[in-house]
């Protein structure tokens, strides 16, 4: 598992070695309808980055030979949002130049932001369709979807740029609302807060692919804050979520409609508090779970005719995008097959 999610309050992690030894609360095992093991470890070679409620004991020892092994640690507030990170020394220094150049450069941004806009209008309609091969019935918006792709290439600026993918957005999730369950129907696509458990789910699932796009960023040197499509903002990841825009529908929408199709979540795994709609706190482990599974399986990547993953296609991506911020070689963002 190449994150680590440690998210059960109380809980103690120690570096023991070339592992991390978890030790949870007492009353975690006292639990006997969700009975944990007293001990369990985890191999550092098999942690890419480890993510940390606030709620969690975690010595500076620990954290610094996570640290020193080159491992960054998200740090999370109430189990869901981020309060900060702990990343290794970073040595990069003219790449951060180069980015902040490229960004404000509403030119050089434009290639980069019709290749990912292209590609999550793309992997939005591949979603329709088999979405609906599944249910044998014809792709509501696929052909209307695939036009407004061809739309977004020809964009002369960002503005445009923009228009286009709200537009397909706003029909892509009118289409998809169809197939969530009708004791859980989705409605609306609803944001801070989030107002029923497809969108909570959603938005959890997005903020996990954030995240971790938020540390690959920065394990590589570049500024989340700079991006090509989001305006810098005090305290947004901007580059982040425009990364995350070909994921969105093969990873957290896919795996909002699969769990919540299949009952893996039901409704008493949410709570309303805030104005919102909320995943309980011991309800995030099965989707922490779901999550890991589908950005670990393995699959054929036609276009690149090899073997991935869809955490190596993010990391693919980042990579890509870092040297296109170098020397402007476009990236090739992932698409579905």
């Amino acid at each position: 598992m190449p994150t680590a999610y440690l998210t059960t309050r109380g809980m103690k992690v120690a570096l023991r070695g070339e592992r991390l030894e978890i030790t949870p609360p007492p009353e975690a095992l006292a639990d006997k309808a969700h009975p944990m093991p007293e001990r369990r470890w985890i191999p550092l070679h098999d942690i890419e980055h480890v993510v940390l409620d606030a709620g969690v004991h975690l010595s500076p020892r620990t954290l610094d030979g996570l640290l020193r092994r080159e491992i960054p640690v998200l740090f999370l507030s109430n189990g869901n949002f981020p309060s900060g990170t702990a990343i290794p020394i970073n040595r990069s220094v003219k790449i951060l130049a180069d980015q902040i150049d490229c960004a404000r450069d509403h030119t050089r941004c434009l290639p980069l932001a019709t290749k990912l806009i292209e590609a999550k209008i793309l992997n939005m309609r591949r979603t329709i369709q088999r979405l609906a091969a599944n249910r044998k019935e014809p792709p509501i918006a696929a052909a209307w979807l695939k036009s407004m792709a061809n739309q977004a290439i020809a964009c002369p600026s960002i503005d445009s740029l923009l228009g286009i993918e709200g537009a397909a957005t706003g029909r892509y999730f009118e289409t998809i609302a169809g197939y969530f369950p009708n004791e859980l129907p989705f409605e609306r696509r609803s944001r801070r807060p989030p107002l029923n458990p497809p969108n909570s789910l959603l938005s959890f699932v997005y903020t996990l692919i954030i995240n971790e796009l938020t540390l690959h960023l920065r394990g590589i040197g570049l500024e989340p804050g700079w991006g090509v499509i989001h305006q810098p903002e005090d305290g947004r990841p901007a580059l982040a979520l425009d990364l995350i825009e070909p994921f969105r529908a093969p990873i957290a929408d896919a795996l909002a409609l699969d769990m919540l199709n299949h009952k893996r979540l039901k409704a008493e795994d949410f709570e309303s508090h805030s104005g919102g709609c909320f995943l309980k706190r011991e309800s995030r482990r099965r989707v922490f779970a779901a999550y890991e599974d589908r950005m670990e399986r393995e699959f054929y990547d036609e276009r690149l005719k090899h073997r991935t993953t869809l955490r190596n296609s993010i990391l693919r991506l980042c990579r890509e995008t870092k040297s296109y911020f170098r020397d402007g070689t476009l990236p090739t963002p992932f698409l579905m097959n």
